[in-house]
């Protein structure tokens, strides 16, 4: 975990239904320390209703990794400029900060609340979930600056939320991201079941904490799968399960493009396909997931199978596709796959709900244990490393084991803190289970791979008697402007 000492202090903020009643639990000095844009259509998009394909079968394109794959990159492979304001920390393109460079997830928030004061120089992480009765929150931010806890125990990190953020007012919810000043979005979800908001982005102001609805896309009944904010195009990329295509969305709310990853069409607005929506999710093998802007392209999952939809021919899928430009329009011509998902049992490849990046082109990718288009187990799913090797993802094992209750216990949502001798934070179930703790939520695993033996372990909603099973979603550390780059892992 992102124990900082010396180090400026971080903290983490989870999405999960907390601790009704109160605002602040725990121990709030246990951890010492520290565009509107668009693009003219060109050649590669049309404006809306219409679309271009990709030539072929979309498998060949540019390098993985874009211009940062050559030695002349000096180690940066994000896609922001290397030219940065020493006083702002902000480069030449949309809202970068340098933090960003190395992956940040967009700025802190920094809430105004007097109960918030204590978190505002400290680590902050978004989790996902469901409310736990008897609380109705969905979003909960964690403290985990300073010293690490002792490892393989449940530690009573303080919490933080307010009372709107109720699954009534931001829906049932699971992708998170930050844009760069600190603001909150969370996506209509179907993964815990049926959604009765099912077409809904929402905005958590970072000052006020206001809910306010973001966005409103075309969707009747599957959601929408993850989203994250790319800071060089100051868009929102947004992965909907019904049509099948990643929406680019400008921060009024407004679609600036969509891409279909099936057919390679891209629209330049909302797309207009004929009989959408239409309630139906998207074929499996058609549908993404996770998506992640890096290094100039476009990062994302295509759910190819699930436990009981078994693709004898396909695994689950990474891939990619490069923007057009700086405006972070996808161009379709440059769509390739990156890599297969392994299997779990030898017979199976989960989903993988969440992406994430290191400076140097290290890649999370994190499952979520599916049985159906919107029904989830668990204890099947676990978190993979990547590391970027002479322009290939090279697979570096199941490293991250999350959980007590082996093989596979995570819930879907993965990422780091960008700090020399880190943590990766992933969420769980059964991280302990009755040895002696009943502990489901976040864990934090030393850079280089562990499980619970050397993990710090956070159970969420504050009651350790009882399973928690499903009810965790995704992750997100938004880090400070003035991080500095991080050696690899391992």
């Amino acid at each position: 975990m992102a124990y900082v000492g010396s180090r400026a202090r971080r903290i983490i903020v989870v999405s999960s239904l907390l601790f009704g009643g109160c605002t602040v639990t725990g121990d709030s000095d246990s951890f010492g320390g520290s565009s509107d844009g668009s693009l003219d259509a060109g050649t590669t998009v049309s404006d809306a209703g219409t679309s271009v394909a990709s030539d072929g079968d979309g498998t060949t394109g540019s390098a993985s990794m874009s211009s940062a794959d050559g030695e002349g990159s000096e180690g940066i492979k994000f896609d922001v400029g290397t030219d940065l304001d020493a006083d702002t920390g902000v480069g030449g393109l949309g809202s970068c900060r340098a933090s960003e460079i190395y992956g940040a997830a967009g700025g802190f928030p920094a809430f105004q609340d007097p109960a918030y004061a204590g978190f505002l120089d400290r680590t902050v992480a978004l989790v996902t979930h469901q409310p736990q009765y008897p609380t109705t929150h969905v979003l909960t931010i964690l403290d985990i600056s300073g010293d690490p806890p002792p490892p393989n125990m449940n530690y009573l990190a303080p919490k933080y939320w307010q009372p709107q953020w109720t699954q009534e007012q931001l829906g049932k919810i699971f992708g998170i991201t930050l844009d760069s000043n600190g603001n909150i979005y969370v996506a209509a979800t179907t993964v815990y079941g049926a959604n009765p908001a099912p077409n809904k982005i929402r905005r958590i102001d970072g000052v006020t904490g206001q809910i306010t609805d973001f966005a409103t896309l075309p969707n009747n009944g599957p959601a929408f799968g993850n989203l994250n904010y790319d800071c060089v195009s100051e868009t929102i990329y947004v992965s909907n399960h019904e049509d099948g295509r990643i929406y680019q969305v400008a921060m009024n709310g407004d679609v600036v493009s969509t891409y279909h990853h099936a057919s390679g069409d891209v629209t330049m607005g909302p797309a207009n396909d004929p009989g959408e929506p239409d309630g139906q999710f998207a074929p499996l093998g058609e549908r993404v997931w996770a998506v992640q802007s890096h290094a100039g392209r476009l990062y994302y999952s295509l759910w190819v199978e699930h436990s009981q939809t078994v693709n004898q021919n396909r695994n689950n899928e990474i891939w990619s596709v490069a923007y057009a430009d700086d405006d972070g329009v996808p161009d379709p011509a440059t769509a390739q796959k990156e890599f297969d998902v392994p299997t779990n049992d030898a017979t199976l490849s989960i989903p993988v709900s969440d992406l994430g990046f290191a400076h140097d082109g290290w890649m999370l990718i994190a499952q979520r244990t599916m049985y159906g288009d919107s029904s989830t187990s668990a204890h099947q799913s676990t978190t993979y490393d990547y590391d970027y090797q002479n322009g290939t993802w090279v697979w570096q094992g199941t490293n991250y084991v999350v959980g007590e209750l082996l093989p596979y216990s995570a819930a879907g949502g993965v990422d780091h803190d960008f700090v020399e001798e880190g943590y990766v934070w992933m969420t769980g179930d059964a991280l302990d289970f009755y040895t002696p703790d009943v502990v489901y939520g976040l864990q934090g695993t030393p850079y280089g791979g562990g499980g619970v033996e050397t993990s710090t372990l956070i159970d969420l909603d504050g009651e350790v008697t009882q399973q928690d099973k499903t009810v965790y979603g995704d992750v997100e550390l938004p880090i400070p402007g003035d991080v500095a780059p991080v050696p690899p892992p391992g």
